[in-house]
């Protein structure tokens, strides 16, 4: 710890329906009491998380780090803020307090105590290379950065639906989080049509009349612990992409509970994936999109997609993941 002189704390407070709180406040009291100097942002607004970020990237000391306490979306901005910097390879710490929570669960950090993840990323010598995913605008070159994914058409109405619903602060103050994006998907099932979208990979092109999920993921997790693509490693240095056909009635269901259970349901004649480094991805019609649990709003895609790391203070083992 003495390396370190000061940490500078990027803190969404409403986080996990103000969960994150409870954590901020056993991770202020050991600051204290171990006398290590630090000073606290808090996100107030949407999109203060890249600012913020930006902010402390650009003036950062060699003897001081960065820490994110809050969710996917807060770690989102702060990644993003610190790439559009002027010092992008700045690392970022992670302590998870979120609702949903998927990044840490797909570096298998989550169910770690806050203290304790704190006190290993302290005593870390030199951050770790984790897999993140850069989406490029073909239109207007525009740039986004996601560490878990990029979802167009049934899980980014799912997102938008959970969002907006009154049911997501009850079940998150029952720490039932997941449960809310369940319901909307339910809700969705009967809302959300096909779309025909073009991918392109390689010298390959496949073309689908009637999309209906198309989710490009850097680890298996969506939704709050969904398994999307149970073969996705953020460590492997390729981006996922798992693309479902539109289907009804039973077919649906056999297929949605497949999804929810045991990730069989890549081996579903419905259901397409790649592993790539990079690929495009082209939708020609106005669907939802979301980015890490982030809403894109509703407009047409034309995406190009690769794999590419940032490093982290997150004290984990890349062995585990090999």
């Amino acid at each position: 710890m003495g390396k370190i002189k000061k940490l500078e704390v990027i803190f969404n407070e409403r986080a996990g329906n103000g969960q994150s709180k409870s954590t901020w406040k056993k991770i202020e009291q050991f600051l204290i009491k171990n006398d290590i100097n630090f000073e606290l942002h808090k996100t107030q607004h949407d999109g203060d998380g890249v600012r913020i970020a930006k902010e402390l990237s650009n003036t950062q000391t060699p003897d001081s780090r960065i820490l994110v306490i809050g969710g996917d979306g807060t770690l989102n901005q702060s990644l993003n803020g610190v790439l559009v910097s002027n010092r992008p390879e700045t690392a970022l710490g992670y302590i998870p307090s979120g609702s949903g929570n998927d990044f840490s669960r797909g570096i298998n950090i989550k169910k770690q105590k806050p203290l304790i993840l704190l006190q290993r990323m302290l005593a870390m010598d030199e951050p770790v290379d984790i897999d993140i995913a850069k989406a490029t605008n073909q239109t207007n070159g525009e740039q986004k950065y996601f560490v878990n994914n990029i979802g167009m058409g049934f899980d980014a109405s799912a997102v938008y639906y959970t969002n907006h619903s009154k049911r997501k602060d009850v079940l998150n103050s029952l720490k039932m989080g997941t449960l809310a994006y369940v319901t909307s998907l339910v809700k969705v099932i009967k809302l959300q049509g096909g779309f025909p979208i073009d991918v392109k990979y390689g010298d390959k092109i496949k073309h689908f009349d009637d999309a209906y999920i198309v989710t490009a993921t850097n680890h298996p997790y969506f939704g709050g612990g969904i398994a999307i693509d149970p073969k996705a490693q953020p460590f492997d240095h390729k981006l996922d992409l798992v693309v479902v056909r539109k289907i009804t009635g039973l077919t649906f269901v056999k297929l949605f509970v497949k999804l929810l259970s045991n990730g069989s349901h890549l081996n579903d004649p419905n259901v397409w994936y790649i592993q790539q480094p990079e690929f495009s991805v082209n939708i020609h019609q106005s669907e939802q999109g979301q980015m890490d649990g982030e809403e894109l709003n509703k407009h047409e895609f034309d995406f190009d997609f690769k794999s590419i790391q940032h490093k982290f203070w997150i004290p984990i083992n890349i062995n585990e993941h090999k």
